[in-house]
């Protein structure tokens, strides 16, 4: 099915992205205010809340970095790493939860990253992906909505819809007004949503509506990858999926066949801002119309 098998070129491909010599990854902090950092590195972004009741991480990319990351906190503060929260399971997001686990660090995600963590699953492209070795698992997990009050702020983590996984977290600092979106909002350009974890394009455009009532002009949004963003920002790419969502939609109402849809140009006009990433227009497109096809 040739759906199947643009998924199954996406996985190869961010397999492929993912072959970096850690060795020569610099960790490079970006001071948000006087407690709060944005980490970027190699994989997703990681937000830094430090203070004198510790510090507290979201995200840890990949497993080889854990040492480089440590170091990295280190220089904005001493104290340890107490809470490390995951955004969604995978990998370039919680690569090093084994080894902030050795560090002392609690672990804490939403309940569907656990369960997926535990289990051995099967991946769009068909290969047995095994479960992540215990260490990995989160150690304090809930369903809708938990709540941190350290380092005299108020971080509050929000469950959203099955957009880009069914576990995705939004952390949202409420007195510095900073929010932290996972891969739920990026700016690598089209999104990658992925189906065999869960996600959906309903699901993903409607976590953005959430994002948008929670933020406002003045926010500070740390996106899954790139850089630091806007209202503004999160409302062009919200608006961007849902015009493909219904294109595609609108294609399926009118008769037109599975295999037709990628050659109507849906993407064409924004290809050029958003076909940079390893998710180009046709395959989004074909994600789309998979996601509209699911039970």
């Amino acid at each position: 099915m040739k759906i199947l098998v643009v998924v199954t070129c996406l996985v190869a491909s961010m397999a492929a992205t993912g072959q970096t010599n850690y060795d020569t990854v610099r960790i490079h902090p970006v001071k948000i205010t006087e407690q709060i950092y944005m980490l970027k590195g190699a994989g997703g972004n990681v937000g830094v809340l430090i203070g004198k009741e510790g510090t507290l991480l979201i995200d840890n990319q990949f497993a080889p970095l854990s040492n480089k990351i440590n170091g990295a906190v280190k220089t904005l503060d001493p104290g340890e790493i107490r809470f490390a929260i995951n955004t969604h399971l995978h990998g370039d997001h919680s690569g090093g939860n084994e080894n902030l686990k050795k560090m002392g660090a609690t672990l804490v995600a939403h309940n569907n990253v656990r369960e997926r963590m535990m289990k051995e699953t099967t991946n769009r492209a068909g290969s047995k992906v095994p479960p992540r070795n215990a260490d990995a698992w989160p150690m304090v997990t809930f369903a809708d909505r938990l709540n941190f009050h350290l380092n005299d702020e108020d971080v509050v983590l929000h469950y959203m819809d099955r957009g880009h996984t069914d576990g995705d977290v939004i952390v949202q600092f409420v007195k510095a007004n900073v929010v932290h979106t996972g891969d739920a909002f990026v700016r690598y350009g089209y999104p990658y949503i992925d189906l065999g974890s869960g996600g959906s394009v309903n699901g993903f455009v409607a976590t953005l509506d959430k994002v948008l009532v929670l933020v406002n002009d003045n926010t500070r949004i740390i996106p899954g990858h790139g850089e630091l963003a806007t209202k503004a920002d999160v409302k062009k790419v919200r608006d961007m999926v849902a015009d493909v969502r219904d294109q595609v939609a609108a294609a399926l109402k009118k008769g037109k066949k599975p295999e037709e849809i990628p050659g109507l140009g849906i993407t064409n006009k924004y290809d050029a801002e958003y076909g940079k990433g390893f998710v180009k227009g046709k395959d989004f497109v074909m994600v789309v119309l998979e996601s509209l096809q699911m039970k």
